[in-house]
C-alpha cells in the first residue's frame, strides 16, 4: 500500500477548552494550598457525575474522529506529509497528549479520558479512500471490495485539458485582461482580514473550456487531490440524474427507506425530490463549531451508518414546506442508491464507470462509511483540474466530448430553486443566485450574476459556473474564519472581462 507507515506523534494542544464547551468553564488556575484542594474536590466531583463523563468522552470521540478521518485521507488519498497535516488542520486545542499511528493500511488515534484511553480507528482502501471502523471490523470492510474488479481509468494523461491533463497557459485570451485576472488570482492567496490565515490553496480559472489561469500554494500542486466537503452533494445529485436516466430513480416518487413504511408514520410524505432539493422537514442541526456537537458534527465522526443517523429523525416541518441546509440528507440520498445494485462492489465501481472515466477523472475517490454507502455528503477527493472537469460538465449541459453524461434536462433541473427556497438559494444539491421569485434583485450574492450557480464546500471550497460568460471560477482551501475569497475573486475576474470587452469595442 502506498505511504504504508507506522508514525507516532503526541500533541501538546490542551483540550480543555473544547470539553469545557461541552461541559462546565475551567477553574482559574492558582498555586494556593486551597486553591488546589478545591480543584482536586471539583476534579472528584466531576468524575462522579456520569453526564459530565459523558460529555468529555463524547467531545473526545468527535475530535479523534474528525482528526483520524482527516489525517488518513489527507495523506494516503491526498498525497500530503504527516507534518503538514498535523501542523496545518490537526494543530488545535481538541487534541490532547494523541498519539497517531500509521500502520499498514490502518490509521489509529488514541487519548487519554475520564481514567482510561479512547481509541479511533480509520481504514484505506485503495480506490475507496478511508473510511471510520465504527461498529465493523476491517476484515468485514476489506471483504466489501476487490480494488482488482475495479474499472480500469483512462490513459488520458498526454492529452490536453479538458480531456486530459495537459495545460499551457494562454499569456493573452480574447475579451480579458489577463494582467487583471493574474491580478485577482494571487488577491485570493492574500489575508482578507487581519490575521485570517486565508489558507488558499488552488485556483483555477477557465474560459471557453480552457484553463486560463492556475495557481497552487506550496506544496499543493495540479496533481495533488483536494477534499471537496459539501461539493461532493452535487456529485451525488448528478449520479442520482444518471441513475434516473437508467429509470432506476424517479425524484417525484416516495423515498425508498423502510424505516419510513410504517402506517402513520409522516415521514412517508418525503420524495427523492425533497431530499434533493433540502426540504424533507426533518429535525437535524448543520451546525460545525468547536462543541456543538450538532447532528452533521455527530453523523460524521461518531457513527458508522451515516444514512440510518438521519433517518431515525423526526419529522419538524411538513415535508417541501421548509429549505434547511441538512447534509444528512444527502447521505439518505446515497444509500437509496445504493440499494439499487447487487453488490457493494458493483456500488463502489459505478461512480467511476458512469461518471469520473467518462470525463477523465482520474484522481477522483468518493469514500463510504462503515455501512458501505459513500458519505455523499462530505467526502469526496480529486485535484482541482479533475473538480473543474465536473464543473464543466454541468456548464456543458451534461455533454463531455460528444457524449451525454447527464439526462437531457438534468442540469436545467438541477438549477432550479426549491418551491421552498424563498430566494431561489438552492436547487438540486447546487447552490443558486437566482433571486427570490418575486423579486429577483433579493439573492444572495446581488453582486455577482442572478443565473449564476455553484458548489460549495466547508472551509471555502467553491466551484462557480457563469453560463452567459461561459466561465468557471473556483478556489479550493481551508479558511476557518472571514469572508471567503471566491466571491471577491469571481467580481474581479467578471470585471476584468468586462474591461477587456469594453477596451476593444468599437
Amino acid at each position: 500500500m502506498k505511504h504504508a507507515r507506522f508514525f507516532a506523534l503526541t500533541l501538546t494542544a490542551s483540550l480543555a477548552g473544547f470539553i469545557a464547551a461541552c461541559s462546565e468553564p475551567e477553574a482559574p488556575v492558582s498555586t494556593s494550598t486551597s486553591a488546589v484542594d478545591a480543584m482536586a474536590e471539583n476534579a472528584a466531583e466531576q468524575a462522579a457525575d456520569p453526564q459530565a463523563m459523558a460529555d468529555a468522552a463524547l467531545a473526545t470521540e468527535i475530535a479523534l474522529g474528525s482528526a483520524v478521518k482527516r489525517l488518513c485521507s489527507s495523506v494516503l488519498v491526498g498525497n500530503r506529509t504527516v507534518d503538514h497535516v498535523m501542523a496545518n488542520e490537526l494543530n488545535n486545542p481538541a487534541l490532547s497528549e494523541a498519539d497517531f499511528n500509521f500502520d499498514d493500511d490502518i490509521v489509529t488515534g488514541a487519548m487519554a479520558v475520564n481514567g482510561g484511553t479512547m481509541t479511533v480507528r480509520a481504514l484505506y482502501r485503495e480506490h475507496l479512500g478511508c473510511t471510520l471502523l465504527k461498529d465493523v471490523s476491517p476484515i468485514s470492510l476489506r471483504a466489501q471490495f476487490d480494488p482488482e474488479l475495479y474499472p480500469a481509468k483512462p490513459d488520458v494523461a498526454g492529452e490536453p485539458w479538458p480531456i486530459g491533463n495537459l495545460v499551457e497557459l494562454p499569456e493573452t485570451v480574447p475579451g480579458f485582461d489577463m494582467q487583471a485576472v493574474h491580478a485577482a488570482v494571487d488577491q485570493a492567496f492574500e489575508d482578507m482580514e487581519p490575521d485570517q490565515n486565508i489558507d488558499t490553496r488552488a485556483v483555477l480559472v477557465i474560459h471557453d473550456g480552457k484553463i486560463i489561469a492556475e495557481q497552487y500554494a506550496e506544496p499543493f500542486s495540479a496533481d495533488m487531490p483536494q477534499l471537496g466537503w459539501s461539493m461532493t452533494k452535487t456529485v451525488t445529485g448528478a449520479l442520482t440524474g444518471i441513475l434516473g436516466g437508467d429509470g432506476l430513480l424517479h425524484v417525484d416518487a416516495n423515498a425508498n427507506v423502510p424505516e419510513w413504511r410504517n402506517d402513520g408514520d409522516e415521514r412517508r410524505s418525503i420524495t427523492l425530490e425533497h431530499l434533493l432539493h433540502m426540504t424533507s422537514g426533518m429535525q437535524y442541526s448543520e451546525v460545525y463549531t468547536a462543541g456543538s456537537m450538532s447532528d452533521v458534527i455527530l453523523m460524521l465522526y461518531t457513527t458508522g451508518d451515516t444514512a440510518a443517523f438521519t433517518i431515525d429523525k423526526p419529522l419538524a416541518h411538513a415535508s417541501g414546506s421548509t429549505f434547511y441546509y441538512n447534509s444528512g440528507t444527502s447521505n439518505i440520498i446515497s444509500r437509496i442508491q445504493r440499494q439499487l445494485f447487487t453488490s457493494f462492489q458493483d456500488y463502489f465501481n459505478f461512480p467511476q464507470e458512469r461518471l469520473f472515466s467518462k470525463l477523465g477523472m482520474t484522481s477522483a475517490v468518493m469514500e463510504p462509511d462503515a455501512s458501505g454507502t459513500f458519505v455523499g455528503s462530505s467526502y469526496m477527493y480529486a485535484t482541482p483540474r479533475d473538480w473543474a472537469k465536473f464543473g464543466l460538465l454541468h456548464l456543458q449541459d451534461g455533454m463531455w466530448n460528444g457524449e451525454r453524461i447527464l439526462p437531457e434536462g438534468w442540469v436545467d433541473y438541477t438549477v432550479t430553486p426549491a418551491p421552498a427556497a424563498e430566494r431561489g438559494q438552492y436547487g438540486v444539491q447546487m447552490w443558486l443566485n437566482a433571486g427570490a421569485a418575486d423579486n429577483p434583485d433579493n439573492r444572495p450574492l446581488p453582486n455577482l450574476p442572478a443565473n449564476m450557480y455553484y458548489l460549495s464546500g466547508f472551509e471555502g471550497q467553491n466551484i462557480l459556473m457563469f453560463p452567459d460568460q461561459d466561465l468557471i471560477v473556483m478556489r479550493m482551501g481551508v479558511t476557518t474564519s472571514g469572508p471567503r475569497p471566491v466571491w471577491t475573486l469571481a467580481e474581479s475576474v467578471l470585471a476584468a472581462m468586462d474591461g477587456a470587452t469594453e477596451s476593444v469595442s468599437p
